[in-house]
């Protein structure tokens, strides 16, 4: 992935592992409302460590004590990095909180999206049954339109296609509701191991 295409939080990330941006990156990071507030407090915390001064003993002190500003040496670089080594950690504590928020909802996403194609499958079997109905209905007032004689021919002929179109209808809508049970007892676990893999 090239710097222009590196996100806010791969830029800060970069950073407080000690590589410089350039300006248009660090303009980047402070434009991102989750990562600004980082990187001005980890600044505020890096000016601060290199800003600590040593005390210098009084002296007025009688006892001189060479290896004692050596000590003091060593203790300044050690808080230096440690504080350092601390904002460090936070950091990147906050980018990876960030990244597990990013897949929860991703997760959520995909969990609504199943749901919405499930709702439009179920309106689709009962748009699909409403016709037959409609169909059938119709066929029963032309039945009694029809005069005595061909009233029973034609009333064999409506149970014939009333049975034929009932047993369709019924494995359509079996098998689009066994489909449907499928999509609905699989769907969260591939949601829990889409989010386990991440």
């Amino acid at each position: 992935m090239s710097n222009h295409e590196m996100t806010p939080h791969e830029l800060l990330e970069k950073w407080l592992d000690g590589e410089q941006l350039t300006e248009v990156q660090q303009a980047q990071v402070l434009a991102d409302p989750e990562t600004k507030p980082l990187f001005e407090n980890a600044q505020s915390w890096q000016s601060m460590a290199s800003s600590y001064e040593e005390q210098e003993v009084p002296s007025d002190t009688h006892i001189v004590m060479p290896q004692l500003k050596q000590v003091s040496r060593f203790q300044g670089h050690w808080i230096q990095w440690g504080m350092a080594a601390c904002v460090g950690f936070l950091g990147l504590l906050s980018v990876q909180l960030w990244q597990q928020n990013q897949t929860l909802e991703q997760g959520l996403v995909a969990q609504q999206t199943q749901i919405a194609k499930q709702q439009d499958t179920m309106q689709k079997i009962l748009a699909q049954m409403q016709t037959s109905q409609n169909l059938q209905a119709d066929l029963t007032n032309q039945v009694l339109l029809t005069n005595r004689a061909e009233r029973q021919v034609a009333l064999d002929d409506l149970l014939a296609f009333l049975q034929t179109q009932r047993a369709q209808d019924q494995a359509i809508l079996r098998l689009q509701l066994n489909e449907l049970a499928e999509q609905v007892e699989h769907a969260p676990l591939q949601t829990v191991a889409h989010n386990g893999g991440q």
